[in-house]
């Protein structure tokens, strides 16, 4: 029987992150934009950057200033179907906040599977 994926571990710099279940990430890749014109269907193109993105669990131990520094780090996505991808360049994208559980993204340069 196949797996589907339900569950993701996300590491930055070898760091596992305590996420909550529903961590998203995306390639990046081409966005397009698209529209009509007396019939016919144009597109528009633009770069989109890879990205991760999830809730942090907050615990006494959770730095938030820590997470809202992040930079040039390398982030792991693990899913628990086996599959993994490796991004590289990675930023927060905004500061992380102080709620149960903190919204996080971060952005990066390159996207690749292991």
């Amino acid at each position: 029987m196949k797996r589907i994926t339900g569950r993701a571990t996300v590491y930055v710099d070898g760091e596992q992150m305590e996420m909550e279940r529903g961590a998203t990430a995306n390639p990046g890749g081409i966005a397009r934009d698209f529209e009509r014109h007396h019939g016919r269907t144009y597109a528009t193109e633009s770069e989109e950057a890879p990205f991760v993105e999830g809730n942090i669990i907050h615990t006494k131990d959770t730095d938030v200033v820590a997470l809202s520094a992040i930079d040039n780090a390398t982030v792991i996505f693990k899913c628990d179907t086996g599959q993994k991808w490796v991004m590289r360049g990675a930023a927060t994208e905004n500061p992380v906040g102080v709620e149960a559980k903190s919204p996080i993204k971060l952005v990066g340069d390159s996207w690749e599977a292991m």
